[in-house]
């Protein structure tokens, strides 16, 4: 099957002469990862002259930006001030009805009207200690409920679609393979390099939230027995969200790491060009989107053997054990010093994550949403 290749579970069809009413509560969030497929989703559609791109009706919050769609139309609804969660529960559907509502972040009214959602993965069931126990039983009970009712659910790889498919009961999921072309057209920001002291170092790399399910704790034991550090440092990008995440076990930072926060696309993009590899310890991944942007940008990544990574990026790159640092430690200097090394881990992650672009993505969505229409 093509990377990027629809599930074979047939779907409901939509009426085709639909408008889709897009759920841009997105737009009004920081962007992590599920923010950005759903932006990168847009944009794509927005951009490919073969689709109906004045189908979709993008509807938003007064607060949010307009990422600068040009074929799509765009509509601020609802009052000013208003939380987001109120605003997507009480104004969205209302501004909806008549139409398709078409949610890409994860999240979605509980009353709707005909409706489609993207839900990435399972980790509210396979790694629960990640979250905090609102948003846990939340997002639990909303997932079971568009699994009833959704005319089309999505998702991002095999691996969550069996996933959901098993703890939602629902078998219909069509997978949707992320893109990773979404900084062709970003200026990498060198200085970046100057403000972390990177300019002129060799460096490992690590992207994400401070979410449990990311195991840094594991990644910074295993960086400390290496002894790279702090000779060879390690950059860790990313935040936490208070709410979403329960607190995760206490990070101890070795000698040379270093903690970047929040950077913006054009020092992620730096970043990924100057870094000797990604290291990604993650216990659950849905896809994992910063290991796809670095192959992309051809920086080795060397991941854990956990969940979708092996069936996105290949046994070569996911070949990792999830909690055993003594078997990262020599890996990590191997990365180092071994050149020949880091250049097969790039051929082999890109050879295993294929064409991944987002105008493919953006195609079967809306042949899914539209049929007949791409």
């Amino acid at each position: 099957m093509h990377p990027n290749a629809v599930s074979a579970h047939p779907t409901p069809a939509p009426n085709r002469d639909a408008t889709v009413f897009v759920n841009g509560k997105f737009l009004a969030q920081r962007t992590t990862g599920v923010q950005r497929v759903a932006q990168a989703l847009l944009a794509a559609i927005d951009a490919d002259p073969a689709l109906p791109a004045e189908r979709f009706v993008v509807l938003a919050p007064p607060q949010a930006r307009n990422p600068g769609l040009r074929r799509m139309v765009w509509r601020r609804v609802g009052p000013a001030g208003l939380p987001l969660h109120l605003w997507e529960q009480a104004e969205l559907p209302w501004a909806a009805r008549g139409g398709l509502l078409l949610s890409l972040a994860g999240s979605a009214p509980w009353f709707s009207g005909r409706c489609a959602a993207m839900l990435h993965d399972a980790a509210l069931w396979d790694v629960p200690e990640a979250y905090t126990t609102g948003f846990r039983l939340w997002y639990r009970a909303l997932f079971q409920r568009l699994a009833r009712r959704a005319d089309v659910l999505f998702t991002v790889s095999a691996f969550s679609g069996r996933r959901l498919s098993q703890v939602l009961g629902r078998s219909r999921i069509t997978v949707l393979r992320n893109g990773a072309d979404h900084l062709d057209g970003v200026e990498p920001h060198p200085q970046v390099l100057r403000r972390l002291g990177l300019q002129g170092q060799r460096f490992l790399l690590t992207v994400g939230s401070r979410s449990p399910a990311k195991n840094l704790p594991m990644l910074a034991e295993a960086y400390a027995r290496s002894g790279l550090g702090p000779e060879v440092p390690l950059v860790s990008v990313g935040g936490g969200s208070a709410g979403v995440f329960a607190s995760a076990p206490e990070l101890t930072l070795p000698p040379g790491w270093i903690e970047a926060g929040v950077v913006d696309d054009g020092d992620l993009k730096a970043l990924y060009g100057a870094a000797l590899a990604l290291l990604v310890p993650s216990r659950h991944e849905g896809f994992c989107l910063p290991a796809a942007e670095a192959l992309h940008e051809g920086c080795a990544v060397m991941a854990t053997r956990a969940t979708a990574l092996p069936e996105l990026f290949g046994d070569d790159v996911a070949a990792w054990p999830v909690d055993d640092a003594a078997a990262w430690a020599p890996a990590l200097r191997r990365l180092v010093d071994d050149e020949t090394w880091r250049v097969a881990l790039v051929a082999s992650g890109q050879r295993s994550l294929g064409d991944a672009r987002w105008a493919c993505t953006a195609r079967q969505l809306v042949a899914a949403v539209l049929p007949g229409a791409a």
